[in-house]
């Protein structure tokens, strides 16, 4: 298992989850970042997401994949100290990242949005969304090696 939690909720684990204390979101947040061991792992669960989202349609399970992208940047911008979003996390992580990288996961977080969309889901009102336009699309799939998405009819 590749993300810390399920890519399509169901009402139950929902329910679930927003019964969640804060204690236990921080610590299995923790665990989260702390589980991230180098670029490559987050590269994967990226493809990965990427993939289940083109098998999407919309709704909660288009929503968790599209969150889990930005929560995998923003575990590896903690474990490479604040490199990717530019601000000091605190963390001090030490994985090493490559110039090249380090440019793919900024374009990558650049197409992360702030949403309040299917907010009862989150633990908090407002979550963060990959939502990239077309161009940015076409360059992280190839820079992936991801097949490029299909325009839907």
């Amino acid at each position: 298992m590749k993300f810390p939690f399920p890519i399509c909720l169901t009402a139950t684990a929902t329910t679930l989850l927003a019964l969640t204390p804060i204690a236990n979101t921080q610590q299995s947040t923790k665990t989260y970042v702390d589980s991230i061991k180098s670029v490559a792992q987050v590269k994967q669960q990226i493809r990965e997401a990427m993939q289940n989202q083109d098998k999407c349609a919309v709704g909660s399970c288009s929503n968790s994949n599209r969150t889990a992208i930005c929560e995998a940047l923003g575990a590896l911008d903690v474990q490479i100290d604040g490199k990717i979003v530019g601000q000091m996390s605190g963390a001090g992580g030490n994985i090493p990242i490559s110039s090249s990288d380090l440019e793919l996961m900024k374009l990558i977080f650049s197409q992360c949005k702030p949403s309040n969309y299917q907010y009862w889901n989150f633990d908090s009102v407002l979550h963060v969304l990959y939502s990239p336009t077309q161009q940015a699309d076409v360059e992280i799939r190839k820079r992936l090696e991801l097949p490029l998405k299909r325009p839907r009819r």
